[in-house]
């Protein structure tokens, strides 16, 4: 009898008791006029399928059916796949209900773009995460990914975040809704969500890489990146172009 490697405990679907908060948050950042939306636009390849993994509400994969024939959305949260099935695209979106890394190149085929925006440091480690989505983009085809990053000042990826850089973050990112909405209730929104108890646990059980370690990971594992800093505050973004 062979030893077997323990399986690793299925994913917290931590939004599901976020949903509502998320998705008024996410409509926000994610919103047609937004900084992280202009330059995402900025990225779209050519092409007609599109992949979003960690989709949430489906604001982003509304605007990838714009672009492509066939769009597929990928999240472990029932409620906010609700969410997204229930907003209109001009083509019929397929959100489905699993992790990003149960999808494999012979099941589900290649994507010319495979897309994340704040999802990848929920999945895992980046050199166990980045190959599984790099293996799904076609030939010639991009990975596009934004995501939360720390400065460099903080410590190691093992670290749990101490109260203080928690709130900061939390204040910050309460300010950068404002400034890109001018909604004062829509800030208070986020303040909200980043203090709540599952958002506090989501946090400690998956914390961001700095800075340097997303520059040092995404070059590894990505080589030839391109990447962008402080898209907006405690965002950076990776661009990659398979061969």
């Amino acid at each position: 009898m062979t030893d077997q490697a323990p399986v690793p405990p299925p994913p917290q679907p931590y939004f599901d008791d976020l949903a509502d908060l998320y998705e008024r948050f996410t409509s926000i950042r994610d919103g047609a006029t937004s900084p992280v939306r202009s330059w995402l636009v900025g990225q779209l390849p050519k092409g007609q399928r599109a992949l979003d993994i960690g989709c949430g509400g489906g604001n982003n994969c509304v605007m990838l059916a714009e672009r492509y024939d066939e769009v597929v959305g990928v999240d472990i949260s029932r409620r906010m796949l609700d969410i997204a099935a229930a907003k209109p695209a001009r083509v019929p979106v397929r959100y489905q209900h699993r992790s990003a890394l149960d999808l494999t190149p012979a099941a589900d085929g290649t994507f010319d773009l495979v897309m994340s925006v704040n999802a990848v440091f929920h999945l895992g480690p980046a050199p166990r995460v980045l190959p599984r989505l790099r293996d799904l983009v076609a030939p010639g085809g991009r990975l596009v990914v934004i995501d939360v990053t720390r400065p460099d000042a903080t410590g190691t990826d093992t670290d749990a975040a101490p109260p203080a850089e928690r709130d900061t973050y939390a204040f910050d990112t309460a300010r950068t809704i404002y400034e890109v909405s001018g909604d004062a209730d829509a800030a208070a929104d986020s303040l909200r969500m980043m203090l709540h108890p599952r958002w506090l646990e989501m946090s400690a059980a998956h914390m961001p890489l700095t800075y340097g370690e997303f520059v040092r990971a995404y070059r590894e594992q990505l080589p030839g990146v391109r990447i962008t800093r402080d898209l907006i505050p405690t965002m950076s973004a990776a661009v990659w172009d398979a061969p």
